[in-house]
C-alpha cells in the first residue's frame, strides 16, 4: 500500500512540469499574451475555490469553515504586505542588477504547496480505505491539477521569474504532495482533522490572489481598453469552465466517497441493533 501511495504522489508531482511545453515559445510572444493567460489563471483559481476547495471543506468541517476562509484571506493579505515591504527595501540591489520577484510569487508557491499537501493526504486516505478508490482519486486529482499547475506557472512568470526558475519552484512546491501523503499514512486520524481548515485557508489564499492581486493588476496594466477587458472576461470564464469540466469528468469528490463508505459500514450495525431490539420486544410479549 505504501508503495502505491508514494508512486501516486510522484505522478502527481510530475504534473507541475506542465509548463515545460511553453519553453518552445519565444519570450516576447509569451509575455505579449501573459495578461490573457493570467485571466485564465484567475478563472482557474475561482473555479478551484468554488467547485473544489470550499465544497470539500464544508463537507468535512461544516459552516464553521467560512471563518478559516476569512483567516486565510487576511493572513495572505498580511503576508503580501510583508513581502511588499521586503521587496521595496531592496531597490538599491535591484538597481545593481539583482532581481526580486513580486510578492505574488512566494504567495502562489505557498498556497500551491498547501494545496498539494492536502491532495497528497487525500490520496493516502483513499488508498488506505480501498486500493481501487486510491487509483480513482489519483486520476481525479491528476485531471484537475493540470489547469491549476499551468495557472501557477503563468502567475510565477508574471511575478518576474524566468521560465526555468518558475518551473523548478513550481515542482518544488509540488513535492508537498508526497509529504502530505506520508504524514497521512503514518499519522492517520491525527492529521485528518486538519484537512478541512487547510482546505478553507487555501481557498482564502486563492481568493485573495485572484480578486485582490491579479485582477487589479490586469485592470491597471492591460484593461484600459474595452477590447482587452472583453478578452480578459472571456479568458476568466474559460478558466472557470476549464476547472468545472476537469472536475466533472474526473468525478473529483473525495468527501462524498468517504461518507458513502462510512454509511455503508454503519448500516449493518444499525440493522443488527434493530433486530436485537425487535427480538427483545418479542420476548417481552411472550412473557
Amino acid at each position: 500500500m505504501l508503495t502505491n501511495i508514494i508512486l501516486a504522489s510522484l505522478i502527481e508531482m510530475a504534473v507541475a512540469l506542465v509548463g515545460i511545453f511553453f519553453f518552445l515559445m519565444s519570450a516576447g510572444r509569451l509575455m505579449k499574451h501573459i495578461h490573457l493567460m493570467l485571466s485564465i489563471a484567475v478563472g482557474a483559481f475561482l473555479g478551484i475555490v468554488f467547485f473544489d476547495l470550499l465544497p470539500e471543506a464544508l463537507e468535512l468541517g461544516g459552516n464553521g469553515m467560512f471563518l478559516y476562509v476569512l483567516i486565510g484571506f487576511f493572513a495572505f493579505f498580511l503576508l503580501s504586505r510583508v513581502l511588499f515591504w521586503y521587496h521595496h527595501h531592496h531597490t538599491e540591489e535591484e538597481a545593481s542588477g539583482h532581481d526580486h520577484p513580486a510578492p505574488r510569487g512566494p504567495m502562489i508557491l505557498l498556497g500551491d504547496a498547501l494545496h498539494n499537501f492536502i491532495d497528497g493526504a487525500l490520496i493516502a486516505f483513499a488508498f488506505m480505505a480501498n486500493p481501487a478508490l486510491g487509483v480513482a482519486t489519483t486520476i481525479a486529482v491528476l485531471i484537475h491539477e493540470f489547469p491549476q499547475e499551468l495557472a501557477d506557472f503563468f502567475v510565477l512568470l508574471s511575478a518576474g521569474y524566468s521560465r526555468k526558475r518558475a518551473l523548478g519552484l513550481n515542482f518544488l512546491a509540488s513535492s508537498a504532495t508526497i509529504v502530505g501523503a506520508l504524514l497521512a499514512y503514518f499519522l492517520g486520524t491525527h492529521i485528518e482533522g486538519l484537512l478541512a481548515p487547510a482546505l478553507a485557508i487555501t481557498a482564502g489564499n486563492f481568493l485573495y490572489l485572484a480578486a485582490s492581486d491579479i485582477i487589479p493588476d490586469l485592470a491597471h496594466t492591460h484593461g484600459r481598453s474595452s477590447k482587452n477587458t472583453v478578452r480578459q472576461v472571456i479568458a476568466m470564464i474559460s478558466g472557470i469552465v476549464l476547472i468545472w469540466f476537469a472536475l466533472s469528468i474526473s468525478g473529483h469528490n473525495h468527501v462524498q466517497e468517504d461518507h458513502g463508505e462510512e454509511h455503508e459500514h454503519a448500516l449493518p450495525h444499525n440493522e443488527e441493533v434493530g433486530h436485537e431490539d425487535e427480538h427483545h420486544h418479542e420476548e417481552a410479549i411472550v412473557e
